[in-house]
Order: C-alpha cells, then sequence, then structure tokens
C-alpha cells in the first residue's frame, strides 16, 4: 500500500494518531536534555511510555475493529467504571467520532456541565479553571487571547491518560479542587499586599501543589519585605512536617531547572528554607555551571546548611574556575553528557 494511503481505516482515528505521534516527536528532542537532575529527560522518558501504550491502543483498534467503533468504552474497556466521566467525554464529541474533540468544544462542555456546581467563590474564576484543565489534559498552553489555540484537537488517550495520572475518579470533585488550587495561585500573585499575607496566614497544606509550590518559592523575591518574610516562614513551617516537606522538596527542585534564572533563584532559596541538605549536590553543580545570579543564590542556600554546606561550597568554588558554563543566556543546556 502506497504511504499516501496508509490509514488505521477511520479517518477520526487517523488525526488522533498524529497527535499523538507528533507528541512523540516533541518527546524526543528531550532527550538529552538535562539540568541537576535531568528531569526533563526523565519525565519526556515517562511520556514516551504512555504514548507508547497509546500506539499499542490504536493498533489493536485498528487490527480488530479497522476503527470503527461507536463507542469510547470499546476503545478504552476501563472507562466503564468512571461513567461520569465518560457521559462527559460523549458530551464533547460528535455522534461518529469518539476519539477527538477540538479544545473550544471541551471547554464549552465544560462551562456547559459544571459551571453551575462550582462554588459561589470559584464562580467567577470558572473560565481560567476550565482552561487550566485543558491544558494538562494537553499537557501545554493555550493562547490567551483569540481563539485559533481552541481548535487544536484533545484525543480520547490523552483525557483518559490524564485521569489515569491524577487518580480522578470524580469528575466534579476534581474540577473543585482544581478551582481550588486556581484559587490559591491567584492570590498569591496579587499585587495586594493585604490579600497576599492574609493567603500566607491561611493557606492549607494540602492546597500546596507544584504550581502552588512554585508561586510560593516566587515570593521569596518579592521587594515587600512582608511578603518575602512570610512566604519564607511559611515554607520552613512546611519543614515540619515529613509528608509536606518531601512534596514541597520535590518541587522546589523541580524549580532549579526551570528556563527562568529568576525561578532558579527561587529555588535555591526555597530549598534554603526547607533546610535540604539532601539538595547539596544540585546547589553544588549550579554554582558550578549557572549564570551569576544564580550562583550566588546556590552559594547562599549551601551556606545556610551548616558545616556540611559550607564544606560543600568551597569544593565548588575550587572546582568552578576549571569547568565551562554550561547554561546559555535564558535557557538550559541542551547537550547530553
Amino acid at each position: 500500500m502506497s504511504p499516501d494511503h496508509m490509514s488505521t481505516g477511520s479517518e477520526h482515528l487517523d488525526r488522533a494518531l498524529v497527535v499523538h505521534l507528533d507528541n512523540c516527536s516533541h518527546l524526543l528532542l528531550q532527550l538529552g536534555t538535562f539540568g541537576p537532575l535531568r528531569c526533563r529527560e526523565m519525565y519526556a522518558l515517562d511520556k514516551l511510555l504512555r504514548e507508547a501504550r497509546v500506539l499499542g491502543l490504536v493498533c489493536k483498534v485498528s487490527e480488530e475493529k479497522s476503527g470503527v467503533v461507536n463507542s469510547a468504552e470499546e476503545v478504552l474497556p476501563f472507562l466503564e467504571s468512571r461513567p461520569k466521566a465518560l457521559a462527559f467525554w460523549s458530551q464533547c464529541t460528535e455522534s461518529l467520532n469518539v476519539y477527538t474533540t477540538t479544545a473550544e468544544r471541551f471547554l464549552q462542555s465544560l462551562h456547559s456541565v459544571f459551571s453551575a456546581r462550582l462554588h459561589d467563590q470559584h464562580a467567577s474564576r470558572a473560565d481560567t479553571v476550565f482552561v487550566k484543565l485543558a491544558e494538562r489534559v494537553l499537557e501545554k498552553r493555550l493562547p490567551k487571547r483569540g481563539r485559533s489555540g481552541r481548535q487544536e484537537l484533545i484525543t480520547l488517550f490523552q483525557y483518559w491518560s490524564h485521569l489515569e495520572e491524577e487518580g480522578v475518579s470524580a469528575l466534579d470533585t476534581y474540577i473543585t479542587e482544581l478551582a481550588e488550587q486556581v484559587s490559591l495561585i491567584q492570590s498569591l500573585q496579587s499585587g495586594d499586599q493585604d490579600t497576599v499575607l492574609k493567603t500566607l496566614k491561611r493557606v492549607p497544606e494540602t492546597q500546596l501543589q507544584k504550581e502552588g509550590l512554585r508561586a510560593l518559592s516566587l515570593l521569596l523575591l518579592d521587594k515587600r519585605i512582608k511578603v518575602s518574610n512570610a512566604a519564607s516562614a511559611l515554607l520552613r513551617s512546611l519543614a515540619d512536617s515529613p509528608r509536606s516537606r518531601e512534596r514541597a522538596l520535590v518541587s522546589c527542585l523541580e524549580l532549579l531547572e526551570d528556563e527562568s534564572v529568576e525561578t532558579r533563584v527561587a529555588g535555591c532559596k526555597a530549598l534554603s528554607c526547607l533546610k535540604a541538605k539532601e539538595s547539596i549536590d544540585q546547589l553544588v553543580y549550579l554554582c558550578q555551571t549557572d549564570k551569576d545570579d544564580v550562583r550566588e543564590a546556590a552559594k547562599q542556600a549551601l551556606l545556610s546548611f551548616g558545616e556540611e554546606g559550607k564544606l560543600a561550597q568551597r569544593h565548588a568554588e575550587d572546582s568552578q574556575d576549571g569547568l565551562p558554563r554550561l547554561f546559555a543566556p535564558g535557557s538550559m543546556a541542551s547537550t547530553a553528557f
């Protein structure tokens, strides 16, 4: 058969397959990208494993049914255990196409089904919450303005993968939790000092997920002394709870590989607040290879860890002259070891 006519047997499944092949192409570009933790590469490998599962399912449906099915559960039988999530996907799709929907239709369906279920305090954030959910499913940002990006396809496999990865059993509960996280982040990023301080005093530790911890860490750089001190105090309090500290430690370590210099500096300061001696090797790496602002923040973090940190900092300083700078301006290095 000519490559021009290769098909799964269904044009709709073909379109879904192209989405996932494109994802694989982008993920392959992340292999060999490294920083103190090689997070990007590890996450890319995890996502490639998920994509391999999807490709296997596509092959199975193509071989057994020539890609022609009447319902999503024919493709993913285990979706039957989540009837509400399955019903929502059916609302997003057209009768002859269970495989894909557009981001625009996905968002419209979220508004139709869940807007009325959001609590009054979150109702004004419905648009932001629903866009955030769509972005999480797609694993990419949607344009803030205009409709061009809203025609991007979301596949059944992306939807299922996200529910599975997040352990979502009830979609309405998940959306409510997401609304609470969006509310927290917006409050932490508020330009009003009183709002920020009030939020820092009342925030439940369970709400401080990855994005919330990022926003909290960036407040350590705030020029308003009261704000930066309050952010520091909250991070220090997390160090007293093993579970909260572990979650914060992982998130703050990931900040060390962010493309933004400001964010990497914030990550260093946050690790200092957490008294994270486990991060000494990563901070030494930054001392040896990163831009001046990050190197200084990493140095100060090491010095805050007592004698062990001071010894590591001296070692980094002694060996620094013999190492090249691996960080290009504004971005992380992308050359393999």
